[in-house]
């Protein structure tokens, strides 16, 4: 892998994920490789929606960003087991205390990000696009108030007003929503 020979070249590592996953997709007789996905956006792009596989393919495209999704979930699951609640109180061993369980850390985290990777793939979220919504994710959480390196500035709390999207946070979401990167078709 490219990405890994000197450092780790994220956004490589990312562009890889298509070819990884389109090679486990042929294996497992998928009909649609994460490859495929990129082609029917490029398809639609031309030619719009009318196409007669268009649904066919964006139903296995959102099955799989959920079932890889649920992965990763599970992946920070198995991660989390090294990190017991209260060491503090229990002196209970965690992935501090043992190399071994630091390493058994790390690979969990790994198979996170694998996972990420995956679902990013299934998305047809380019390295270019992905980068984008980071620089822009970055820059607006620099600039929070609530956030404890730019201040200290006390939330307003109303949990119905939250509920219904009606406050100031929920404002600034959607302006970032409108400010932040375009996705491809389907995804």
């Amino acid at each position: 892998m490219k990405s890994l020979e000197d450092g780790f070249d994220y956004l490589l590592w990312i562009q890889e994920g298509y070819a990884m996953q389109s090679k486990y997709d042929k294996k497992a007789g998928f009909k649609y490789s994460a490859d495929e996905l990129v082609r029917v956006d490029e398809m639609v792009k031309i030619a719009g929606t009318d196409l007669a596989f268009y649904e066919e393919a964006m139903q296995h495209r959102y099955m799989m960003v959920r079932d890889y999704m649920a992965h990763m979930i599970e992946e920070i699951h198995e991660a989390r087991a090294y990190v017991p609640r209260r060491t503090w109180k229990n002196e209970e061993v965690s992935f501090l205390d043992d190399e071994d369980k630091r390493g058994e850390f790390m690979v969990e985290m790994l198979d996170v990000l694998l996972f990420h990777r995956a679902v990013l793939a299934y998305a047809g979220v380019t390295p270019e696009e992905f980068l984008d919504a980071a620089r822009k994710k970055l820059k607006y959480n620099s600039k929070r108030k609530d956030h404890n390196v730019n201040g200290t500035e006390a939330a307003h709390r109303d949990p119905v007003a939250e509920l219904r999207g009606e406050c100031p946070s929920a404002d600034a979401l959607r302006q970032y929503e409108q400010t932040g990167p375009k996705h491809s078709a389907g995804s």
